[in-house]
Parts: C-alpha cells; structure tokens; sequence
C-alpha cells in the first residue's frame, strides 16, 4: 500500500500495555500470538515519541571551529495523560508497572485510513517512571499523568 496522503486524526487510537517482552524485539515479537495487550481506557493525549539524538563538539585550538559529531540516540519519553478510572484493568497495569522495576511492552495502534486494510503500529519498549493525579479546580476532570520512558528504537509496523 502507498503511503497516506491525506492528513489524520488521532481519533479511534489506542494504546496497550503488557508486561511481556517479546523474544526478539521486532514486529513479530511484539506482535507474536503469546503476548496479550491491555488497553489504557480514556486517552486524553498520547504525547510523542521518537529519537533524539546527541551532539558531540570538538574546537580544536588551532583553527578554533566547532567540530560537530552524532552522538549517542535517546528515544525519550511519552508523557500520557488519562482521565482517572479506578476500574480501568489498563491504567491497573500502568499502576503495577510503576511499583514494579521491570520494563514493559506498550503498544499503540492508529485508526486505519480509507484504503488501508491494517492499521499502523508502534511498538515501544518501555519503563514506568511517573504516575501522578491531576487534581484540579471544580470543573476539571481527574486525570493521572504518566511517563512511559523509551528503552529502545520504536519498532513501527506500517499500514497495508
């Protein structure tokens, strides 16, 4: 299948999270018949994800130019944002995975567009190091905060 070419929405996403990992980190590990993925209920944002990479600097006296190299890649964090739902099994498993040391696997899966038959994937590899509650003012929704930091090159399975 060609690549989109209209733009999308985020509408109908998902993410899901197991505490499996797969048994080679590519899209028929991650996707293999023995992990089971809970989903997160009540996304409100799903923040970024990608790489970042370093840049090393060497100024040598003699000519005194910045000498730039590629550094080391972080692939950073995810700062999801959820409306609070205690009976919510997804964000019990993200509360697990907080109190636990253990990395996890988390998957998200965009909607598909008009003529695609399988919808994008990415898979991440993943630690939880943040889950906090977003009280507020009267009006406002309770949510929970959540840092989902990226231990490894996110592995997307393109749209057919």
């Amino acid at each position: 299948m060609a690549e989109g070419t209209v733009l999308q929405t985020l509408s109908g996403a998902t993410m899901a999270l197991t505490a499996s990992l797969p048994a080679t980190y590519n899209a028929a590990g991650y996707g293999a018949t023995g992990i089971t993925y809970t989903s997160i209920g009540e996304v409100e944002d799903f923040g970024e994800h990608g790489g970042e990479k370093a840049v090393a600097n060497f100024t040598g006296i003699g000519d005194s130019v910045v000498q730039k190299f590629p550094g080391s890649i972080n692939y950073g964090a995810l700062s999801v944002t959820v409306g609070h739902l205690p009976s919510d099994s997804g964000q019990d498993l993200v509360n697990t995975a907080f109190s636990s040391r253990n990395r996890h696997s988390l998957k998200i899966t965009y909607a598909t567009r008009t003529g695609e038959s399988t919808p994008e994937i990415h898979y991440l590899d993943v630690l939880v190091t943040k889950r906090v509650w977003q009280d507020g003012a009267v009006d406002n929704v309770r949510r929970v905060s959540i840092t989902f930091e990226v231990c490894r090159a996110p592995v997307v399975v393109d749209a057919t």
